[in-house]
């Protein structure tokens, strides 16, 4: 129950940061542009409570605990009733460049944060770099492996079937996998280079002879041999080329996982529209925490919990520069379509599919988390 309420309490404090921190992008933006901040809010209204009032503009708490806002002077007058007509500070007297700049800026912190997680991560693990060959990564006790005293990080070069035979090479595992399953119950000869360093293994050849069980001998969970291989490495590079490297994949990281993200976007709405029901991949803030607990990825120490901040972060900033209204990305679309349509003929559409967009939202936030719910008994 304590580690139940542990990640629940880590998780509100991850979300509650990337929502500050993407809520402070759109508000310093718009100071930067001239653009006067009625309110900062931390999640959506009815409001709760006022906490103070700063340089004009009123922080809130509102009791919808899921985002938050930013409501600058101009954007809440009533649509009906707009024209062109815009006085200094207002959103609608800033240039279109300049509201696209204030609009988009939450998302991008999010994503900046993100690619500075990940690479705060990897100066610290080291760059993720994929392994070739059959390196071992683990040897489980006890296990033939074990008994020949084979070491870890070692590359299989192969195996003879007896000291006078030729190698048999294995240039990847799932040729060890082949060759062992061929010769079950037999006395082999395991041919390894030495210690690997990073990417580098060295050139001596060392011989183990090793028995391989039969699937009978086998304890549920093993192979074999009792090995497991090294898919990636974790490298680590002179101090001076760590942050280069880190922060170049962290780029990559974050531009990947904005890929997978959108791809399962995809399919949440091909399920939508084609059989008129929720992906169930998809999970809502109750979901995420019971999976985070299920996994005890919150309970793993801090670099953990920045990995699960940084893939968070990344989502957030992709969700929200989806072209939907009331998100950021409606509200980008909005303004660029001044390009091509009068801002007066934009702004009564704007307002009726802001508000049929937030209860469209709600109403799916509201139908995640019951689902979730539901799943957890």
């Amino acid at each position: 129950m304590l580690s139940l309420l542990f990640s629940i309490g880590i998780f509100v404090l991850v979300l509650s940061f990337l929502v500050l921190i993407h809520e402070l992008g759109h508000f310093f933006a718009a100071k930067q542009v001239g653009i006067t901040v009625k309110e900062f809010g931390l999640g959506y209204p009815p409001k709760a409570y006022k906490l103070f009032v700063w340089q004009g503009t009123e922080f809130s708490l509102n009791w919808i605990p899921f985002g938050g806002f930013v409501r600058m002077d101009g954007e809440e007058a009533d649509p009906t009733k707009r024209n062109n007509q815009t006085k200094k500070g207002e959103f609608y007297a800033a240039n279109l460049f300049q509201r696209l700049y204030v609009v988009l800026a939450g998302a991008t912190v999010n994503f900046l944060f993100g690619i500075l997680a990940f690479t705060i991560l990897f100066s610290w693990l080291g760059v993720p770099t994929p392994v070739d060959g059959a390196r071992i990564g683990y040897i489980a006790p006890d296990s033939p492996a074990a008994q020949a005293g084979v070491p870890s990080s070692v590359r299989v070069i192969g195996f003879q079937t007896n000291q006078a035979a030729e190698i048999t090479l294995t240039a990847s595992p799932d040729q060890v996998i082949e060759f062992v399953g061929a010769h079950q119950g037999q006395e082999v000869v395991l041919v390894t280079t030495g210690d690997c360093v990073n990417s580098t293994c060295q050139d001596a050849v060392a011989y183990y002879p090793v028995y391989l069980r039969t699937q009978a001998e086998t304890p549920q969970n093993e192979g074999s041999l009792g090995i497991a291989f090294d898919q990636i490495i974790f490298t680590h590079f002179p101090w001076w080329q760590t942050p280069w490297e880190a922060t170049r994949y962290g780029v990559g990281e974050s531009l990947a996982l904005g890929g997978e993200i959108l791809k399962a976007l995809s399919k949440l709405g091909t399920d939508l529209v084609q059989r008129g029901q929720l992906s169930s991949e998809l999970a809502g803030p109750v979901g995420i925490v019971h999976q985070a607990y299920t996994l005890g990825i919150l309970n793993q120490g801090f670099l953990m919990i920045l990995s699960f901040a940084a893939m968070l972060s990344i989502n957030l900033a992709i969700m929200n520069v989806l072209p939907i209204t009331p998100l950021d990305g409606g509200k980008a679309f909005f303004t660029l379509l001044e390009l091509f349509v009068a801002r007066k003929h934009l702004f009564k559409m704007e307002y009726w599919l802001s508000y049929g967009g937030y209860v469209g939202l709600m109403l799916l936030i509201v139908a995640i988390t019951i689902r979730d719910v539901i799943r957890l008994f």
